[in-house]
C-alpha cells in the first residue's frame, strides 16, 4: 500500500550572509510516521524545522504540506495551514507569567472558538494524556524541568494538530527522563495519529523511537533510512555520528 506524503521538501535553500546552510535539500515526510532529522549542533537541523512551521522563508525551494506551497500562501491560508502544526521548543517555552491552564489553553483561546468549559476538558484531557493531573493552577516555575516538557507537549496538542514538530525534545535532561519522553512520542503517534518530525542528535532516542533517519551533513542530506540501516552504514560520516567518535571526516568545531 502506497503512503501518503504528508510533508514535501523540495530543493530548500537557505543561507545566512556567506554560510550555506540548506544546500538544496529534498525529503518527503509520510503521514504518520515518526522522522528524525538529526546531525552535528550547527549543521541546519532547527533551520529546517523553521521553515516546515514557516517561521523562516528559504531563499528558494518548496515546503508542501498537504498540497499546499506553504510559502505561496496568503496569510490568512498559512495561518489555516499553522493550524495543523503543534510545536514542542527545546526547552519548553511556557509562559512564566501564565499558570499551567492557561499555558495548554493558549492556542484554543486565540485561535478557536471554544467554550470555557470545552478548554477545560481539552486541558485536562491532554494533560492526562503526557501523564500529568491536578497541576493546572501551578506556574511553570513550580514544575520540574520534565515536567514542564510535559506541559509544552500537552501544549502543542492541545488543538489535536496532526503534525507535531520536536526540537530536542531530551536535550538536557536525564536517561531516565530521556526515555520517557521518546514513549511519549510513541503513545502520541500511536493514539493520535499524528505525523511527527523531531529534530535530534541523541541516538537512543533514535534507535528506540524513530521510524525512519534523516542525517543532515554540509547542507545536504547524507543518508535517509530506516534506524537499522543507519545501525548498518558504512558511510564514515554516518559511522562517526552513531558510534560518537570525534575522529573521522566530520571536524569537531
Amino acid at each position: 500500500m502506497e503512503r501518503k506524503v504528508k510533508i514535501s521538501i523540495r530543493n530548500l535553500k537557505k543561507s545566512f550572509g556567506p554560510k550555506h546552510i540548506l544546500k538544496g535539500v529534498s525529503l518527503d515526510i509520510y503521514e504518520g510516521e515518526i522522522l528524525y532529522i538529526i546531525g552535528k549542533s550547527g549543521t541546519g537541523k532547527s533551520v529546517m524545522l523553521k521553515h516546515i512551521s514557516a517561521l523562516m522563508r528559504p531563499d528558494s525551494g518548496q515546503v508542501i504540506i498537504d498540497e499546499d506551497d506553504i510559502f505561496a500562501l496568503d496569510d490568512k491560508k498559512l495561518n489555516l495551514v499553522r493550524r495543523k502544526l503543534g510545536v514542542l521548543f527545546q526547552m519548553a517555552a511556557l509562559f512564566d507569567s501564565m499558570s499551567v491552564y492557561e499555558n495548554v489553553a493558549f492556542s484554543l483561546r486565540r485561535f478557536f472558538k471554544f467554550t470555557e468549559p470545552e478548554i477545560a476538558a481539552i486541558v485536562k484531557e491532554k494533560l492526562e494524556l503526557v501523564g500529568l493531573r491536578g497541576v493546572e493552577h501551578l506556574n511553570p516555575s513550580a514544575l520540574s524541568g520534565g515536567m514542564q516538557k510535559r506541559v509544552g507537549l500537552a501544549r502543542a496538542i492541545a488543538a489535536q494538530p496532526e503534525i507535531v514538530l520536536y526540537d530536542e525534545p531530551t536535550t538536557g535532561v536525564d536517561p531516565i527522563l530521556a526515555a520517557a519522553v521518546d514513549d511519549l512520542i510513541k503513545k502520541l503517534n500511536r493514539e493520535l495519529g499524528v505525523t511527527s518530525i523531531v529534530i535530534s542528535h541523541d541516538m537512543n532516542s533514535v534507535f528506540r523511537t524513530a521510524h525512519r533517519v534523516a542525517m543532515l551533513y554540509d547542507g545536504h542530506f547524507v543518508k535517509i533510512g530506516t534506524p537499522q540501516e543507519f545501525r548498518e552504514s558504512d558511510d564514515p560520516v554516518v559511522r562517526q555520528f552513531v558510534e560518537g567518535r570525534a575522529q573521522g571526516p566530520m571536524p569537531i568545531l
